[in-house]
């Protein structure tokens, strides 16, 4: 299961090593849930000891509305992380505006 540290620390890290070897891309991070639903995640917004929220991209081709989701931990049942040309993908996933202390879930209960 993903708790809070891979949110705040190995996802955030992972990703900007992605962009740093290959700058000209946009980064996608996508959760695959056991529901069945997928989420293209804009950024991890909190941290808690049992949930965490994140702002996703209510419409993956436009990437302008956004909406936000809290789920548990253990309903992620995937995560992928992508590099996509920008000409087909303007907006990705945000390092600068995700979450980067697992702190946060000392807090958030």
């Amino acid at each position: 299961m993903f708790d809070a540290s891979f949110y705040a620390e190995i996802l955030p890290d992972l990703v900007q090593a992605e962009c740093w070897r290959q700058p000209e891309k946009t980064p996608v991070v996508e959760m695959r849930l056991g529901d069945g639903g997928a989420l293209d995640v804009c950024h991890v917004a909190q941290l808690a000891e049992r949930w965490l929220a994140v702002t996703f991209f209510r419409d993956v081709e436009a990437c302008e509305d956004m909406d936000v989701c809290f789920l548990p931990y253990e309903l992620v049942a995937r995560v992928t992380v992508s590099l996509h040309p920008r000409q087909t993908r303007k907006l990705g996933f945000s390092i600068e505006e995700t979450v980067r202390s697992s702190s946060a879930a000392e807090n958030g209960r």
